[in-house]
């Protein structure tokens, strides 16, 4: 079950990472993005707990720590940003445990059974001179995983009984 609450609560999140103005103009668009990321999110976990996947503590502060580097917030900041927003901070961190474990679920169902060619390595680099071999296989069989994972939640959300009220 999704609860207004979520979506509320999601929106303020969506709108501080992304760094978005929320207004009558795009607040429709941005409640189905976020009913749909809900749902995507609640059919991950669902697989997740599927497949008891974990992760240890200090995997989780590696990976919190590329995503806020990659917001370019520190996480005082946010915590902070939140606050003054009343939003719950643990929903951010349940956010990030989430992708973590999903991303493990991925590589331990499909990194076996995914190769890369060197005619796509060669591709790449072609295409971006300035990256070395092994970084053009990590991209290259990172967007292999990708591609799985958008067919394993397209799958999910096939197999889903999924009300709207």
């Amino acid at each position: 079950i999704i609860t207004k609450y979520d979506i509320v609560q999601r929106i303020k999140i969506n709108s501080i990472l992304k760094r978005l103005e929320v207004n009558d103009n795009n607040y429709n668009q941005i409640v189905k993005v976020v009913v749909d990321d809900l749902v995507t999110e609640k059919l991950k976990i669902k697989k997740i707990n599927e497949y008891n996947i974990s992760i240890a503590k200090d995997e989780f502060k590696k990976h919190e720590k590329i995503f806020y580097s990659s917001l370019s917030y520190t996480k005082s900041e946010l915590e902070k940003l939140f606050e003054i927003n009343n939003i719950n901070f643990n929903s951010l961190l349940e956010l990030i445990e989430i992708e973590i474990k999903w991303q493990k679920l991925i590589y331990g169902l499909y990194l076996r059974v995914t190769s890369v060619t060197e005619q796509e390595i060669s591709d790449l680099i072609s295409k971006n001179p300035e990256i070395d071999e092994e970084t053009a296989n990590d991209l290259v069989l990172q967007k292999q995983l990708d591609i799985k994972s958008a067919k394993l939640i397209n799958d999910l959300k096939d197999e889903a009984t999924i009300e709207y009220r």
